[in-house]
């Protein structure tokens, strides 16, 4: 079993971009995998992350909080022929299919061969309702959806699209400083690692709001907030090169910015209670 992982904005940009950030990914990855004690193989080629683990379960957990991972899913891994194909598809209806639900499969093919999806789509169709004679093919509303996946010369059958947070790799776009006092700034340092960038923590010796945090980035670091709140030094020992708040609405004010001389981002200013509370419980069960 391996699992399929996919990448989002990753792939919008140039090759020389896209493998590095594809390279970051891996990396964070692997991290990850480390810090939880699960052993993974990876692998990678333009568009998926290919994750060999034995532990199925712990595995989604761990991808699910790699930044930069849209989706995955557990696949059945074939060579890329029909015979091979046909089998890998019936076995996955043969234990998906109840007597008369309905079905579709959902083909997408990349290099070079000698069928196209619609012929695969088809063909093995055809094979899983002469398996299965109760059962009939729904392209709109199937009670089961059978994804194949032909990569070059390797095919991935599966029927799961497991959810992952997005964004870009954590560490692909610079350093910056998070101010953690309460909810909504543990919210505010997650969006801005959730767009790349590696951010340093300031919160109060005694506060304890930044652990869930830990679990999403294992080198996270965290810095002493001074009793008066003014983070001058702290941005010239993280090196940083932005500063996030997790200043709400209600108490905005621009006066105390005190002069910092990097961009200070607000990103949760503009959500409700109800959002960022909804935010934070995701963080916290990762």
């Amino acid at each position: 079993m391996v699992l399929l992982v996919r990448f989002g904005e990753i792939a919008l940009k140039s090759r020389f971009v896209r493998r590095q950030l594809r390279d970051r990914l891996v990396a964070n990855i692997q991290d990850l995998f480390a810090a939880e004690g699960v052993e993974c193989i990876t692998e990678s080629d333009e568009a998926r992350v290919y994750v060999h683990a034995d532990h199925i379960e712990k595995a989604r957990s761990i991808l699910s909080r790699v930044f930069g991972v849209v989706s995955m899913s557990p696949a059945t891994e074939v060579h890329a022929d029909r015979a091979s194909l046909r089998d890998a598809v019936v076995s996955e209806a043969a234990i998906a299919l109840s007597p008369g639900a309905t079905f579709a499969l959902r083909t997408r093919r990349v290099g070079t061969h000698p069928f196209t999806s619609q012929d695969l789509a088809r063909e093995l169709g055809d094979e899983i309702r002469q398996a299965n004679p109760e059962s009939r093919v729904n392209l709109s509303r199937p009670d089961v959806e059978i994804h194949i996946e032909v990569r070059q010369n390797r095919g991935f059958v599966f029927r799961e699209v497991w959810p992952g947070p997005g964004g870009l790799p954590l560490g692909s776009q610079g350093r910056a400083l998070a101010v953690v006092t309460d909810q909504a700034g543990m919210v505010a340092a997650w969006m801005g690692m959730k767009r790349g960038c590696r951010v340093a923590v300031a919160t109060p010796p005694t506060g304890r709001v930044v652990d869930p945090l830990r679990r999403w980035d294992v080198r996270l670091k965290v810095l002493d907030l001074p009793p008066d709140g003014r983070v001058h030094e702290l941005v010239k020992i993280a090196r940083a090169d932005a500063v996030f708040l997790g200043t709400r609405w209600s108490a905005f004010d621009p006066d105390t910015r005190g002069g910092l001389n990097v961009p200070v981002f607000e990103p949760v200013i503009g959500l409700t209670d109800d959002e960022v509370g909804h935010l934070a419980s995701r963080i916290e069960s990762a």
